[in-house]
């Protein structure tokens, strides 16, 4: 099996291509779960607005530990400490039947711990059991101090389309912008409508291609991760990337899936 798949950006999809930026780093898991940032972006940040959790708070404790100062509010209504607790009780019942292994019951327990520090051990780090929608989301931003500078990470599995113009519209707000985007090929004028929004505030600095999901019927991946930095961060008449993945930078989300490679025009 080849270890990566060859794609062409079309000239109509040039607006993704991102500048060079050589100060980035992986902020996170090293695949799935991390995203390409600076170290300056974190610490200007008051506070970090998180929508979608999962089983994966790598990027959140990156945070934690480079800004111990800075309040982290997680969105996401699909897990609990209930749900860590159940999927370990589950395991002690599958390893007792022999159907599943005593590596994998451990991990389950390490993630209910895991759990149970990070988010109900400190008051900083806080976690909603919420739905995010188009009111829920100015809602919350609406709780914020007006001289607020808001980080914002964005992985809510395709609902992201339903928040994205009222991103636009408070862009002012955030001090950087980390999106996941699902479904791109259904999608295509919404993100570069937003993009062209945004762009007097912010660089497209990176893109990554997560390789979980095949191409769409555009050619280019359906998913994908997008950063977003303040201009301030941007060097003057900075180079675009001529080609993605970026070597240290990035790493394939599925490791037994070839991953994209990325050659713009």
């Amino acid at each position: 099996m080849s270890n990566k798949i060859l794609v062409q950006c079309p000239k109509e999809l040039d607006f993704l291509r991102p500048r060079v930026l050589n100060n980035l780093s992986r902020m996170g898991n090293i695949a799935d779960g991390g995203y390409a940032l600076t170290t300056s972006a974190l610490s200007e940040s008051s506070h970090l607005l998180s929508l979608g959790l999962g089983e994966n708070w790598s990027f959140e404790n990156v945070v934690r530990n480079a800004n111990p100062k800075a309040p982290i509010d997680i969105y996401d209504h699909t897990v609990s400490l209930a749900f860590f607790t159940s999927k370990a009780l589950k395991g002690i019942v599958k390893f007792l039947l022999l159907q599943d292994s005593f590596s994998n019951l451990k991990s389950r327990f390490t993630r209910l711990k895991q759990y149970f520090k990070f988010w109900k051990r400190s008051n900083l780090n806080r976690h909603h059991q919420v739905e995010i929608t188009q009111k829920v989301f100015k809602e919350v931003l609406s709780e914020y101090p007006a001289n607020s500078r808001i980080g914002l990470k964005v992985d809510i599995e395709g609902s992201e389309w339903e928040i994205l113009e009222s991103i636009g519209q408070e862009k002012k707000k955030f001090e950087f912008i980390l999106l996941e985007i699902h479904h791109f090929d259904q999608h295509e004028a919404e993100l570069e409508k937003f993009l062209n929004d945004v762009q007097d505030c912010f660089t497209l600095s990176h893109l990554h291609a997560n390789n979980f999901e095949p191409l769409g019927s555009n050619g280019f991946p359906k998913v994908f991760e997008l950063t977003l930095l303040k201009k301030s961060e941007m060097v003057s008449s900075p180079e675009y990337r001529q080609e993605l993945p970026v070597d240290g930078l990035d790493a394939p989300n599925a490791k037994n899936r070839p991953d994209f490679h990325i050659r713009f025009a």
